[in-house]
């Protein structure tokens, strides 16, 4: 009897968790699932500036003009029309939409002569390429007191803190030259974008945010105005997608990527789409 018992009652367990089962199963297919194809696309092509501004460290290969060189962007050119964007955002040089589409205007005339800057030499001939009529201007100042934060961590004793965040982005900029000089452009470029790159050059933010003494956390106020501005940043990009068959490619300095991705990443309203996918 107790033989029994034991049966019957393992017996109803059995069927408690198939019941159950097929319940949670039941309720899952009822649950509305925003399906990824129906949302505008952002891909950020993060760049070392191919003529280099402003930055601690900065890459020595900076060459695009040699045959060689130009032969090489075209191929990255058509890597990126594989993506069909159907809006080009950019960061520099150009401070208004208004002087950006007046030298593309210019460049699709023949009147203008391209630079080596990257939004010349890869915005503007993919965007000729696809028919594009205009650009878009992604850019928002970044202000944040990267010189006044150095100073502090001189005067109080963190110099160390200094050297850790050059010696950082000096062995990206390096492996950035290493790859540039032996390889191709696409294959600098596709080590810019993958995310053991965007992690190092993220990380020496990290260790700026940790200059500080007991009475000023300088460091942390400083890399949140580091955040602030590519928040802002993100901003215009989002606003440039609007509608769900909108494919956005945004030219951008490879510092902000981290933030930048994470950020589209977390709007429900967009997908972010890794260029690299592209860049193979």
């Amino acid at each position: 009897m107790k033989h029994y018992n034991l049966i019957s009652k393992l017996t109803i367990i059995s069927l408690l968790v198939v019941f159950f089962s097929c319940n949670d199963l039941s309720n899952k297919k009822e649950k509305p699932i925003t399906e990824k194809k129906d949302l505008p696309k952002i891909a950020i092509l993060g760049m070392l500036h191919f003529t280099s501004k402003n930055n601690a460290v900065s890459q020595k290969f900076t060459e695009v003009k040699s045959e060689k060189r130009q032969s090489e962007i075209k191929i990255l050119i058509e890597s990126l029309k594989n993506f069909n964007p159907t809006k080009i955002a950019v960061e520099r040089p150009y401070r208004s939409e208004e002087e950006l589409n007046k030298k593309y205007a210019d460049y699709l005339n023949g009147s203008y002569e391209l630079t080596e800057e990257e939004t010349d030499q890869i915005a503007f001939r993919l965007a000729k390429e696809l028919n594009h009529k205009r650009l878009y201007l992604a850019y928002s100042p970044v202000q944040y007191a990267f010189d006044s934060t150095v100073a502090f961590a001189g005067q109080n004793g963190q110099s160390k803190l200094i050297d850790s965040i050059i010696e950082n982005a000096k062995e990206l900029a390096e492996e950035y030259d290493k790859i540039a000089l032996k390889g191709t452009i696409q294959d600098a470029v596709y080590y810019l974008n993958t995310d053991g790159a965007i992690d190092k050059n993220h990380f020496g933010y990290i260790l700026l945010s940790q200059i500080e003494n007991e009475k000023n956390k300088i460091g942390a106020e400083t890399v949140g105005e580091w955040y602030k501005s590519n928040i802002k940043i993100f901003e215009n990009i989002r606003q440039l997608a609007d509608s769900n068959t909108e494919r956005i490619l945004v030219i951008y300095g490879q510092g902000h990527l981290k933030i930048l991705n994470q950020l589209i990443k977390d709007t429900p309203e967009l997908e972010l789409v890794k260029i690299n996918k592209y860049l193979k």
